[in-house]
């Protein structure tokens, strides 16, 4: 039995999430500390691997952060280190600030226990995606086939590489603009990928829209395991101009756990924000099945 575990751990990428949107965003820092606590205490990661001590998600971490300012300007920050989130205090306190500082924002947040590619900046999510004149940041836990993917994608497998790089060149390159249903069918067809999950945050966006999309696809075999589905599961919490996405572990350490749900599986959730009137247009819920 400890070897099945072991066998099923090491497929595994065992990261955690968090993305917020909307405005307002300094009342909700008990998220940011949450998450700060999951990924170094992860009591579903320890009844994965079959551990009696918690797991953590130690590294490294990062976050993007795209929005309004208060003056109405356009701003776009990100954060990539392999220092352990738990262990750098600074950097956290710095996406605090920027979370109460500015008005409209989208931020996703990543820590990072790796199943591909070593622990170094390059393999640190949030991974950026610009060369067709609108920009992605894209977080991801779980496995994809990454030679599958390469090979699609007539790119060399680079060994030392996360498989993440590989699913966002491939949905990258399937978008022609920042569009919800192009997104959407992207992600769609990348699922025919999934190892064993291809849980993502993403942030889509050009001088006049952006969109942040949180996708929850499980394989068939880890939907059918109790633990699995339980250590990979979204959580959200939106009400009002708030929208919260989050690491189903995350949840033992928030001080509120009022009006929390869960994202269904096989989905994929959007908000849309128009950055030229700073509104959030709509939040919408989107099948990855076909």
């Amino acid at each position: 039995m400890f070897s099945m575990k072991l066998e099923l751990v090491c497929e595994n990428s065992m990261c955690r999430l968090l993305a917020l949107v909307g405005r307002n965003l300094g009342g909700y820092l008990d998220y940011v500390d949450s998450f700060k606590t999951a990924s170094e205490c992860d009591p579903y990661l320890a009844e994965l691997s079959g551990s009696e001590t918690c797991g953590s998600h130690s590294d490294g971490w990062g976050y993007a952060v795209v929005g309004v300012d208060r003056d109405g300007r356009l701003v776009s920050q990100h954060y990539r280190t392999t220092v352990p989130v738990f262990h750098d205090q600074e950097g956290l306190n710095y996406l605090k600030s920027m979370l109460s500082r500015y008005s409209l924002l989208s931020a996703i947040v990543h820590s990072r226990k790796l199943a591909e590619g070593s622990a170094r900046i390059v393999n640190t999510h949030p991974l950026h995606f610009s060369w067709k004149g609108f920009e992605m940041w894209l977080a991801h836990n779980g496995l994809m086939d990454s030679e599958a993917l390469s090979r699609d994608l007539s790119m060399s497998r680079i060994s030392d590489i996360t498989d993440t790089y590989y699913l966002g060149e491939y949905v990258y390159r399937a978008l022609s603009c920042v569009n919800k249903k192009e997104l959407v069918e992207a992600l769609k067809n990348a699922a025919r990928y999934t190892k064993t999950a291809m849980n993502t945050l993403i942030i889509l966006y050009d001088d006049n829209k952006m969109i942040t999309s949180i996708s929850f696809y499980l394989t068939k075999n880890r939907m059918s395991n109790p633990s699995a589905f339980k250590y990979y599961k979204i959580l959200t919490r939106n009400f009002g101009e708030f929208y919260a996405f989050f690491s189903s572990s995350l949840l033992h350490y928030l001080n509120s756990k009022e009006s929390i749900e869960e994202l269904p599986p096989q989905s994929v959730a959007i908000v849309e924000i128009n950055l030229e009137t700073t509104r959030i247009e709509d939040y919408s819920v989107h099948t990855l099945l076909y």
